[in-house]
């Protein structure tokens, strides 16, 4: 017999329908009990087997996941700067994110507030804490509801998809053993992402000063 926790809770999910996934979409945002890539893979393996449509799939989980970024967003500005801050480094803790990992992705949104509104919705676990710290910054709610909107259409239709094609080459498809792979293939592209970044960032850093030192010549 399988093990497939991942799997038993969408079969939970399902008994509530549409209101069931909305929900699921907009828990996550506060209680991620279970990674998001897992659920969305689950919810992907769902859809094929007739729970839902594809489109209603998408636009529910989409529009769940977008008003759990709103709510967070709406909730670190009422805060305040010191109490969302505070907030934003105890949740951060949890998750294994430093003080000083909070403070470096603050810097980045500070410097690049409509692309990191959108790229962040793509990095694990800071997607959690992104619309945090939109608040604390208190950027543009137009900006953050743009941006924020079309990460999570992007994430969210990356793994229903991939669970959906999987579900449907598959007979059984196991969402758990399913959702560990995706994890996996997560941490090599990070890793290569965070290679071809550091890499990028210190071809950079040497332009600058070579072009620096040739100006003061």
């Amino acid at each position: 017999m399988d093990i497939d926790p991942i799997g038993d809770v969408m079969t939970w999910v399902a008994t509530y329908g549409v209101a069931g996934l909305f929900g699921i979409a907009l828990a996550e945002r506060f209680v991620p009990v279970l990674p998001s890539y897992g659920l969305l893979v689950a919810v992907g393996i769902a859809t094929a087997e007739g729970t839902w449509s594809l489109p209603v799939a998408l636009t529910t989980s989409i529009t769940g996941g977008v008003v759990g970024c709103v709510v967070c967003y709406l909730l670190a500005k009422a805060l305040g700067e010191s109490r969302s801050r505070a907030l934003l480094c105890r949740t951060g803790g949890l998750f294994g994110v430093s003080n000083a990992g909070i403070e470096r992705w603050t810097a980045i949104l500070h410097d690049n507030r409509t692309m990191f509104t959108f790229a962040a919705q793509l990095v694990p676990t800071v997607r959690l804490l992104a619309p945090g710290l939109a608040g604390l910054l208190r950027v543009k709610t137009a900006v953050f509801v743009t941006g924020s909107a079309c990460g999570v259409a992007l994430w969210n239709s990356v793994f229903i998809g991939l669970g959906f094609a999987t579900s449907t080459v598959v007979d059984a498809a196991n969402a758990s053993a399913l959702a560990l792979s995706v994890l996996v293939l997560l941490l090599v592209s990070e890793g290569v992402a965070l290679v071809i970044w550091t890499r990028w960032r210190r071809r950079a850093g040497r332009a600058a000063i070579e072009r620096m030192s040739a100006g003061d010549q």
